[in-house]
This record gives C-alpha cells, sequence and structure tokens, in this order.
C-alpha cells in the first residue's frame, strides 16, 4: 500500500514540476516574441477582431480588412433579403386573414381583391408566400454568415504577400535521346518566387 502512495507522490510531483517549467518556458518565449516598437504593434492583424466586428455590424470586419467595396454587396444582399422578408410576411398574413374570414363566414370582412380566388387557392397563396419568406429569412442568415466568414478569411490572408515576383510558367519540352535515337517529349514547369 505505501508503495502505491509513494508512487503516486512521486508522478503527481514530475506532473506539477513539468507543468510549470513548460509555463515557464512559454512566459519567456512569449516575451521573446512580443513587438517592441508601436509600429510592429500597430501592424499586428487580428483575425478574431475581425470576425467580432462583422457579428456585431455587418460590413465592419470587411472595413477592417481594408476590404470597403465589399461593404455595399453585403448591404444590399441584407437589404435585399429583408425586404423580401417584409414583403412576404405581409402577404401571408393577408391571405392568412381572408382563408379565416372565409372559413368562419366573416362575409364583412372579406377583402373584395381576393374575390377571384377560391378557398383552395386562398389558402395555397397563403402556403406560397409563407415559404417565399422561409427563403428569404434563411437567405438573410447565409448573408450574414458569409459576411462573417469572408472577414476571417480575409483577415488571415491580409499578409499574403502577392508581389509580381510570383510566378508559373509551364512549356512543352521536346530533347533528343542519345541511347535511343528518338525524342523525349515532355512538360517544363517552372516556378518563381
Amino acid at each position: 500500500m505505501k508503495w502505491r502512495q509513494l508512487c503516486f507522490f512521486l508522478l503527481s510531483f514530475l506532473l506539477i514540476w513539468n507543468l510549470s517549467a513548460q509555463q515557464t518556458d512559454t512566459i519567456l518565449s512569449t516575451k521573446e516574441k512580443q513587438p517592441t516598437t508601436t509600429e510592429q504593434l500597430l501592424k499586428k492583424h487580428n483575425p478574431k477582431v475581425a470576425i467580432a466586428l462583422s457579428a456585431v455590424i455587418p460590413g465592419s470586419g470587411q472595413i477592417y480588412n481594408k476590404k470597403w467595396w465589399k461593404v455595399p454587396i453585403i448591404y444590399a444582399g441584407l437589404g435585399v433579403s429583408s425586404y423580401l422578408i417584409y414583403d412576404f410576411a405581409v402577404k401571408t398574413k393577408s391571405y392568412q386573414n381572408e382563408y379565416k374570414y372565409r372559413i368562419n363566414g366573416q362575409l364583412d370582412n372579406l377583402n373584395p381583391k381576393y374575390s377571384i380566388y377560391t378557398d383552395e387557392n386562398v389558402l395555397a397563396l397563403k402556403n406560397y408566400y409563407r415559404r417565399n419568406m422561409e427563403i428569404s429569412i434563411a437567405a438573410f442568415a447565409i448573408i450574414y454568415l458569409l459576411n462573417i466568414v469572408d472577414a476571417a478569411v480575409d483577415a488571415h490572408l491580409f499578409y499574403f504577400d502577392i508581389s509580381d515576383e510570383l510566378s508559373m510558367s509551364m512549356q512543352p519540352f521536346v530533347a533528343p535521346n542519345i541511347a535511343s535515337s528518338s525524342w523525349n517529349k515532355g512538360m517544363t514547369l517552372a516556378i518563381k518566387f
């Protein structure tokens, strides 16, 4: 029994000692990696900030990433889908009320604009506009999520080098084969960076 307690104590001590040694190593390494000048601090571009900004105010992550041209596209998508949600909700409610009035026999509340439709047509139109409203809600959510994903990807690629010195070219290759007196054919791939 004492042997087990001694092994448990020894393993616990080694584990705690190892963890504390790792913590001091990471603290020392982070102190060495920290930027020293204010210019280097300003240069740091954080993807988490871009995600948080886009989640709170759509388009602000794109502004943070200096991709100003994407903001009108985001707001156009959100605006159109919002308008469609509202329009389809109004039409759904209108046809729903018309159907209720017809079923309950409230002839005074009927809309004369819908007199050309049968009860089944009014119900079908209500379901049609409700379905379109749900699709518009899904479109709004997708555009909102794409706004966040786009800000995250742009933030991760913020310092990606896109210089003129990066290039790739493919050319056909033909050379004589001395051993068999034939021609070697192929492609040559040249990458310059």
